[in-house]
């Protein structure tokens, strides 16, 4: 009965072995995959830093353009609005005009 017990032992302690080196391969599976994962977050949080910064970037741009287009507005505006905007020109005026403005 105690060689049935050797064996017995024997196949336990050759089932433990294959659990332990079944276990460490998954370990090492995993590590690598956390690895790999941490690498990816790492590389999206910078992407979305420099997301950040380019829409703020892009924001600053806009706000300026607004800006240069109420500039732009006004100044229409006032032109538009002066008196005495449609009255004929002073015979010097059209003839430089004529001349500056002529096809060839």
């Amino acid at each position: 009965m105690s060689r049935y017990a050797l064996a017995a032992a024997l196949a336990v302690f050759l089932g433990l072995c294959a659990a332990l080196w079944w276990l460490s391969a998954r370990n090492n599976a995993l590590t690598s995959q956390v690895a790999s994962l941490r690498v990816s977050v790492a590389s999206a949080q910078l992407a979305l830093e420099q997301a950040e910064t380019a829409a703020a970037v892009h924001r600053a741009y806009l706000a300026r353009a607004e800006v240069d287009a109420e500039r732009w507005r006004a100044v229409q505006n006032d032109l538009q609005s002066m008196e005495g905007r449609d009255a004929p020109l002073s015979p010097v005026l059209r003839a430089t005009a004529e001349r500056l403005f002529a096809r060839p």
